[in-house]
């Protein structure tokens, strides 16, 4: 393998939307009905219940019958997961992605040194290495983690499907060699559209947050959209998701807090056709901007 190559293409399973869904607990599980005199203990309803029954609500309310086929024909998509994405969510997305048109150009994984405001400088350091040859992304104007965003964006992200070329390969082999990302294979191209998969982990507070934001408006000014999505929980204090709606990025990074709950995949394709526009917006639970759905227009 040429040493300026290494990036993945995640094959992920596709898989079929649900026909329908049941927003209660125990409604049709199959039971013998109870005597009205029985005494009945209804479940709490979790941040998940909760975030599914807004979504489902939006949906009906403004979109109707809505599929996933054709959403984002023509597009290209990158997909980029923070440590803690769990795997069967990547590969919903993924799934989620093809199954609306788009084409996914390969995914890369970052490693926890990415994020890790303890090893700031080293990361640093590699990026500014990657990008010393590379003029067409000039770094004069950037400050420290900001460059990283720099050099990721240029590896897999472009205004227009492109080729992935020989600068593209290096700055991801570099990554890849310092234990900053992990890749399987080289991409065909760099991609129009970004998405970021997060997890619901609380660990995003203070400078690890601050630098998933910084990372995202990189990856963002390089392409055309960029969002950072993750499931219930994400959107709440300490999470990736809440960090980036807390930060500057949230001007141009969108955001989705409900991939994984009925109807979240709609979401995450509708908020993504919205940046294919130029349009920012930050969809999900109550700490969501701009509501549960984003609004047909």
């Amino acid at each position: 393998m040429p040493a300026r190559s290494a990036f993945v293409v995640a094959g992920a399973l596709v898989v079929t939307l649900a026909g329908g869904i049941a927003l209660g607990a125990g409604v049709l599980d199959g039971a013998e009905p109870e005597p009205a005199s029985a005494a009945r203990v209804v479940p709490e309803e979790t941040p998940e219940d909760s975030a599914a029954r807004a979504v489902a609500d939006a949906y009906r309310a403004d979109l109707g019958e809505a599929p996933l086929a054709g959403r984002l024909d023509g597009a290209s998509v990158a997909v980029v997961t923070l440590p803690g994405a769990d795997a069967t969510i990547i590969d919903s997305v993924t799934a989620t992605l093809r199954a609306s048109g788009a084409t996914v150009v390969g995914t890369v994984a970052l490693t926890e040194r990415m994020v890790d405001p303890a090893d700031r400088q080293f990361v640093v350091g590699v990026a500014e290495q990657t990008l010393e040859e590379v003029k067409d992304t000039p770094t004069d104007d950037l400050s420290n983690y900001e460059v990283v965003g720099a050099a990721l964006g240029r590896a897999i992200a472009a205004k227009t499907t492109v080729p992935t070329d020989a600068a593209g390969q290096t700055i991801v082999s570099a990554l890849t060699e310092a234990k900053l990302a992990t890749t399987d294979a080289s991409p065909t191209s760099r991609a129009q559209l970004t998405v970021l998969v997060t997890g619901a982990e609380k660990d995003y507070s203070g400078g690890r947050g601050e630098l998933v934001a910084t990372l995202a408006a990189g990856i963002d000014a390089a392409g055309v959209g960029t969002i950072v999505a993750g499931p219930v929980g994400s959107g709440t204090t300490d999470g990736a998701v809440e960090a980036v709606r807390a930060s500057d990025a949230a001007k141009t990074v969108s955001t989705v807090d409900v991939v994984g709950v009925p109807f979240g995949d709609l979401v995450l394709l509708s908020a993504l056709q919205k940046e294919r526009a130029g349009t920012a917006g930050h969809f999900g639970t109550a700490g969501a901007a701009d509501g549960a759905w984003p609004s047909a227009e």
